[in-house]
């Protein structure tokens, strides 16, 4: 496969990332929400509504100050509270309040039956290969970057 192709292929690919963000944004623009905010809100809902900032942090690679702009803004909302850890000060258990629960009830479960729905209807050698895809290409280009990133 020569060079041009390649770059056709990664546009591609840079494209169906792009469109697909977008549909997430979207949502979260619906919903009256930043992305920052919303992928906090997914990601606490998908953790069954308590997490620490360090793990959405790390698991979103967001800037630890982005992160907690968006949980002072949905603490100001009264979606969730910060409850300081017992075992390490220095984290805080982000908790879904019962107005933060009825919020996401509303405009993040969707999302996840609407992504559950849209694997549904790949086969399990689908969805098999796309995960396999995704792993294999996050791996080559994280290898190709190391030297880069030191």
């Amino acid at each position: 496969m020569n060079h041009e192709e390649i770059r056709r292929h990664l546009r591609e690919i840079n494209a169906i990332f792009k469109e697909t963000d977008a549909i997430y944004s979207e949502f979260a623009k619906r919903s009256g929400l930043s992305d920052c905010a919303f992928w906090l809100l997914y990601s606490i809902r998908e953790a069954d509504g308590t997490c620490t900032q360090k793990e959405i942090c790390g698991q979103w690679t967001m800037n630890k100050q982005t992160v907690n702009s968006a949980l002072k803004g949905l603490e100001k909302k009264g979606y969730i509270t910060l409850t300081p850890s017992e075992t390490d000060k220095r984290s805080r258990y982000i908790v879904l309040t019962d107005q933060g629960e009825q919020f996401v009830r509303k405009n993040i479960d969707i999302i996840f039956e609407l992504e559950q729905l849209a694997l549904q209807k790949m086969d399990d050698a689908e969805r098999i290969s796309m995960i396999e895809t995704n792993r294999r290409y996050h791996q080559l280009f994280e290898a190709e970057t190391k030297h880069f990133l030191k």
